[in-house]
């Protein structure tokens, strides 16, 4: 409407940090369609318990809720609601490019205020964000989340590294015409790292909007990794299977086979050891 647009940013950070010669780059989180800002938190903490820190990013209107700082919080909007619900990627590719394009650049913009308003601010707290590297970012999300995740690799050259849950690339998506989508199908110079589930894996091949992440399994390029988590999920890649498997359950429309906390631990060991791939292959220059 015109006014100005508040985000909020939840930060988590390494209580002590004993290895001040050393910076590590900062993960930036964007959380998936009616998602929370602690989507992911397990992962957050097992990040920050190894030196990073994480800005998450609670995204007014996709979220499910977000709190002000008036106190009031702001609940998903229905109109979002109904964009999600009255979408059909595969029947309707123009009107799906068009939506992808909308919710890529709201929550881009998001993710890049947040980015410079943290160099800024990291600057008068040095001593709180001392393991923070605020040259290099890693952008990280769950879903339509991660599909903004991949997106900033493309405009931002301080993104050094992206992990996408289960995410198409919507981003490179730029339109369609006689029924396919137009895409972006340039390499991604950065480090990859695509997480599936039960929910898409198979799918792959002939979801149009997946086209991208055919080209990322499809490729031997060694920046692209893919990892495949049989009898999981689409909800078992974030922490509401943890919170309440009942629900993640019924919006999965499936039960998950194994332990919700197991799953969590595979995930978040599986990301941790992507993430200090980049790190030690970057220890050399400091």
């Amino acid at each position: 409407d015109g006014s100005h647009r508040e985000v909020q940013v939840r930060a988590w950070y390494p209580k002590d940090y004993d290895n001040p010669d050393t910076k590590l780059p900062v993960v930036v989180v964007s959380h998936g369609s009616c998602g929370t800002i602690d989507n992911n938190r397990s992962l957050y903490r097992e990040f920050a318990s190894h030196g990073y820190v994480v800005l998450a990013v609670s995204h007014p209107g996709h979220a499910f809720d977000t709190l002000h700082s008036n106190g009031k919080k702001q609940k998903v909007s229905m109109d979002f609601m109904k964009e999600m619900c009255g979408m059909d990627p595969q029947k309707k590719p123009e009107e799906a490019a068009k939506l992808f394009a909308e919710w890529m650049e709201l929550r881009m913009t998001d993710l890049s205020v947040v980015m410079d308003d943290f160099v800024e601010k990291s600057m008068q707290a040095p001593d709180r964000f001392e393991s923070a590297d605020t040259s290099r970012f890693v952008t990280l999300g769950h879903s339509a989340g991660g599909s903004a995740a991949l997106g900033m690799a493309r405009i931002r050259a301080d993104v050094v590294e992206v992990i996408a849950l289960e995410s198409p690339c919507m981003y490179d998506i730029k339109g369609a015409a006689d029924g396919e989508y137009i895409m972006d199908d340039s390499d991604y110079e950065v480090p990859v790292l695509n997480v599936y589930s039960d929910a898409s894996y198979s799918h792959l091949y002939e979801w149009k909007q997946y086209r991208n992440n055919v080209k990322f399994l499809e490729s031997e390029k060694e920046n692209y990794e893919n990892i495949y988590y049989e009898g999981v999920g689409h909800m078992g890649l974030c922490d509401l299977s943890l919170a309440s498997p009942i629900l993640a359950g019924m919006l999965d429309q499936t039960k998950s086979k194994g332990k919700p906390r197991e799953q969590l631990k595979r995930l978040n060991t599986d990301c941790l050891d992507f993430l200090q791939k980049l790190s030690l292959s970057k220890e050399s220059e400091f």
